[in-house]
């Protein structure tokens, strides 16, 4: 064989091994993506049936804290703990586009609004409402119970939406 024919056999050869292995590294890489989606909608599953259980959670508590409002008890000893929401696989689930390819621009808003609701901060403010209201001088108890009632009836009623938007987000997964 000459010297042209062995470079060009090279030349072939190696050419074959890199368009085999570009190939292999798609497959691969196709078949990992593939596996991750499927694990992280299963995860995510997960997540929305946690989610929805802390929501009804917090709406018995809120429920719980407008009864004795409304009874004018003071020993109110519930605490709404906004910050144990779950969101991780949901944020993965942003991040490869799974959200986006489950759901309307819609259902995305709609998760993102119960996402940013449910924080620390919010958490804190509505204890401190509780709070305010175990400390509360008898002078002030009518005003600030109709204040706190509507307030109170508001949350659960935002709670409410939620737990409902996430209940058909859930469908959507299966």
């Amino acid at each position: 064989m000459t010297s042209g024919q062995q470079i060009l056999a090279s030349f072939i050869g190696t050419l074959f091994g890199f368009i085999f292995a570009i190939v292999l590294f798609l497959i691969t890489n196709y078949i990992q993506r593939k596996v991750a989606k499927k694990t992280l909608k299963k995860y995510l599953n997960r997540e929305f049936q946690y989610n929805i259980s802390l929501l009804q959670d917090w709406m018995d508590t809120i429920d719980e804290i407008l009864r004795k409002i409304t009874a004018k008890d003071k020993q109110i000893y519930k605490y709404v703990k906004y910050s144990d929401f779950a969101r991780y696989f949901m944020d993965e689930s942003f991040k490869f586009g799974i959200i986006f390819d489950l759901f309307s621009n819609e259902d995305v808003f709609k998760l993102n609004k119960v996402v940013t609701y449910c924080n620390f901060a919010l958490e804190q403010f509505i204890n401190a409402r509780v709070t305010k209201w175990n400390n509360c001088p008898i002078a002030e108890e009518d005003k600030l119970q109709k204040e706190l009632l509507n307030f109170f009836e508001y949350e659960k009623t935002k709670l409410k939406d939620f737990k409902k938007n996430l209940e058909k987000s859930l469908e959507k997964i299966k």
